[in-house]
């Protein structure tokens, strides 16, 4: 009987329960591909570590004398278990070309011989590589890709007198220096190539260094320990290092909150598809129950269809998640060597539970069988008797057109009527907002002060400021700093240039040695920095730290400790807490004062330039372009391009909204087409009337058209009010794991609140201009059916 009648009603009602069956197939497809590869990221990131077998703490060292410095003090650490090494030659975007031009690279480049990898590398399909033959070179990271190379270019290393032109065979991945947020390229070569790189006596001397995979049964101990080395430009414990591939897993986390959305709005869908079918089918309902048939089985004939509904939709986005999924992954999947052990079963989860959710849902939703009665089956479910006065607009009262008036005062005397439409209009639509923010504040001013100090332009310039990691470095950078400045006097757009200078101190704190990144500035001042929470520092026995390093050395503001700037210990006193993003947020800032020593750099940034008339954003454009062609480098930067550059997903960002986009268009499509073929079903006496009464096609259709409209404005509103207060939920932890505390986000008005709300309003309006034509079928003579 249940089969019969389950055949009778989906041909009856084949729109409403194919556009139901799409949403079900949605909300399975993007749960059991969110949870996948949300599992398949978060778990993977460990495995890959393990696998490359880059040990619990990681040292890099750099500059004159680096190889082999730290043997001595790991042979002694009694919590050093083993330890291998990396040695490697740096060098800078300006040793690379192809074809006669340069290639960009971000930071320094890393050129190492695949014979002396202490590491596992892995190729594009997860295999384990086993050789570079001669004359070849793989590359770690997305270098080839944001290069337009493919296997087979051949790139030429210029590098003092030596001089080589190799071919590009593919890409490595490269659980160091794989994820974005490293910005550091690896150059895998052949052991034969490497050696003639090392026949050079200033490459050899000044352009070696060294990586050091240590295996440890306390890191914080090797920490202390390497607090005596000199030339460590990064110590990152294999935890920190799985931070670093955070912005891999944003996609993905993105898609798990679009599946949650996406379940919600079937559940809307299908809450609204049993409301709408109990009422509608009050007489047949009566009839069963004054034959007797029990609410339990009358409401299991419901259950039976949606079951079977989640059931056919639950296969079928289960078959697509699966290619969905790897779509999904290709980010994260091209830096990292990801493997799920659960495999399938988690996408065979994510279905059921969408199966399991909906036939509950389906369940508490047909509690409405109860209060049907025989006697309400007789008038169809409705009494003709209205005991509340009727609010809403009174016709003569209204200036609008006919249409209009009609939509309006639907939607103001029957809110509850739309609500579900407003929600999931609101759901999408907000989500879609929030990484417009998100996208936004990448790009903006706003995440500044979580790398430096505000400045007119930022010039990325590595194989320069390199040079300056040696002993004598700060009388090469002022010499350099001194030609550049008068190289912008002469171009009559005078200015002053700063830097943002890393060194690696030991600090102690309670008796306890550690190994910290402090950073200085050149030429700023320390009122020029933003601070949490304190004072500003006043001299050079004063410095701010942030909190996770201020709980890593168990200190506070108040506290004082021991800064060793090189054989000269100073004590210092915390008097102010910031946040930063570089290094993961482990940094302490020096007062501008304080002694520093250019033989514990272990490495900065882009510089900074300030013009001394003050231009404003039209002038500084202009500059930046001009300088680029006298620096011949198109790594020149204003605020916002450099913090865009900083944080290195805004692309990744810019996808996942065009997506989301589309994603929303489709929901509105579905959900206007559903809901519009119910209201013509439901309405389908009154519009017989108003066409009895003389209304035309059009007007009733507009009315129709308009009254989603209204639905689709509302819901716009409500998403950009929520916007901001959303974006600071869910995109913060982000950033917070990157070593932000808070994020002032930006508002892009012209897309949220004009171009995206247009398009949104746009497509409902057009939907249900298209959905509604279907009226033109129904003739005035059809109040006769009326009962």
């Amino acid at each position: 009987m249940f089969w019969n009648i389950l055949k009778k009603d989906i041909r009856r009602k084949k729109t409403m329960n194919i556009i139901l069956l799409i949403f079900i197939i949605l909300a399975s497809m993007f749960t059991a591909a969110g949870a996948n590869n949300i599992i398949a990221v978060s778990t993977g990131t460990e495995g890959f570590m393990k696998k490359a077998g880059v040990g619990d703490y990681i040292a890099v060292c750099k500059g004159e004398n680096s190889v082999d410095s730290l043997n001595k003090l790991l042979d002694e650490e009694e919590s050093v278990i083993g330890y291998r090494t990396d040695k490697v030659i740096y060098g800078s975007k300006e040793n690379l070309s192809h074809n006669g031009e340069k290639i960009d690279t971000k930071n320094s480049i890393i050129i190492q011989s695949f014979k002396n990898t202490a590491i596992k590398l892995f190729d594009s399909n997860n295999e384990e590589i086993t050789e570079v033959p001669k004359g070849k070179v793989m590359v770690s990271g997305n270098f080839m890709k944001s290069n337009g190379l493919e296997a087979g270019d051949k790139i030429t290393f210029e590098m003092e007198s030596v001089k080589m032109t190799l071919e590009l065979t593919g890409t490595v991945k490269d659980a160091l220096f794989g994820s974005d947020f490293m910005s550091n390229t690896r150059f895998i070569i052949n052991d034969e190539d490497f050696k003639e790189f090392m026949k050079d006596e200033q490459i050899e001397k000044y352009y070696q260094g060294e990586f050091y995979y240590i295996d440890t049964t306390d890191s914080k101990a090797v920490d202390s320990a390497l607090s005596e080395a000199t030339g460590v430009g990064l110590t990152i414990t294999s935890e920190k290092l799985k931070m670093c591939y955070v912005m891999e897993m944003i996609v993905s986390a993105i898609v798990l909150i679009v599946s949650i959305c996406l379940v919600i709005v079937a559940f809307l869908v299908l809450r609204f598809t049993i409301n709408f079918t109990i009422i509608e089918e009050y007489r047949e309902i009566g009839v069963m129950k004054a034959i007797g048939i029990k609410n339990f089985k009358i409401r299991l004939l419901y259950i039976f269809k949606y079951l079977a509904m989640a059931i056919v939709g639950a296969i079928v986005g289960l078959i697509l998640s699966i290619p969905f999924g790897d779509t999904l992954l290709d980010s994260a999947s091209a830096s990292m060597v990801l493997d799920n052990d659960m495999g399938i079963i988690v996408n065979v989860l994510g279905a059921l539970f969408v199966v399991v959710i909906t036939v509950m849902f389906a369940y508490l939703c047909t509690g409405k069988v109860k209060k049907a009665t025989p006697v309400d089956a007789i008038r169809n479910g409705q009494t003709g008797e209205r005991f509340k006065k009727k609010k809403g607009f009174r016709l003569g009262k209204s200036r609008t057109n006919t249409s209009f008036y009609l939509a309006l005062n639907d939607f103001v005397s029957a809110p509850k009527k739309f609500l579900s439409i407003i929600v999931t209009f609101t759901l999408c639509s907000l989500l879609v907002f929030v990484i417009v923010n998100a996208t936004d504040t990448m790009c903006s001013e706003n995440l500044i002060d979580l790398f430096h100090t505000k400045s007119d332009i930022y010039v990325t310039d590595v194989d320069s400021v390199m040079g300056f990691m040696t002993a004598d470095g700060r009388e090469k950078m002022e010499k350099f700093f001194a030609e550049k400045e008068k190289m912008l006097a002469d171009e009559g757009m005078p200015g002053e240039c700063l830097l943002e200078i890393q060194y690696k101190y030991k600090v102690i704190s309670k008796g306890k040695d550690y190994s910290l990144i402090c950073q200085q500035g050149y030429n700023t001042h320390a009122e020029d920095y933003a601070y949490t929470e304190g004072t500003t520092p006043t001299n050079k026995n004063e410095i701010a730290v942030t909190r996770q390093v201020a709980k890593e050395i168990d200190a506070a503001i108040g506290d004082e400790v021991i800064i060793d700037f090189g054989g000269k210990e100073e004590k210092c006193i915390i008097t102010a807490y910031f946040q930063t993003m570089n290094n993961l947020g482990d940094i302490v800032r020096l007062h501008e004062d304080a002694p520093t020593d250019f033989a514990y750099m272990s490495g900065s940034f882009s510089y900074q330039i300030n013009f001394d008339d003050n231009p404003d954003a039209k002038t500084i454009d202009q500059r930046k372009e001009r300088l680029k062609e006298i620096l011949d480098n198109d790594k020149v930067f204003n605020t916002g391009e450099y913090c865009a550059d900083s944080v290195a997903v805004v692309d990744t960002m810019k996808a996942v909204e065009k997506m989301l986009l589309l994603i929303t268009i489709l929901v509105i499509i579905l959900v206007t087409m559903l809901m519009e073929r119910s209201f013509v079903s439901d309405e389908k006496g009154q519009i017989a009337i108003l066409k009895a009464i003389g209304f035309r096609d059009g007007t009733i259709i507009k009315w129709h058209m308009f009254r989603f409209g209204i639905v689709a404005l509302v819901s716009e509103i409500i998403a950009i009010i929520l916007s901001l207060p959303a974006s600071k939920r869910l995109i913060t932890p982000v950033f917070r794991i990157m070593g932000a505390e808070s994020i002032k986000f930006s508002f892009d008005p012209i897309k949220v609140c004009i171009v995206y709300p247009i398009i949104i309003v746009g497509a409902t309006l057009v939907i249900a201009f298209i959905t509604s034509l279907c009226t033109k079928s129904i003739k005035s003579n059809d109040t006769a059916s009326i009962e």
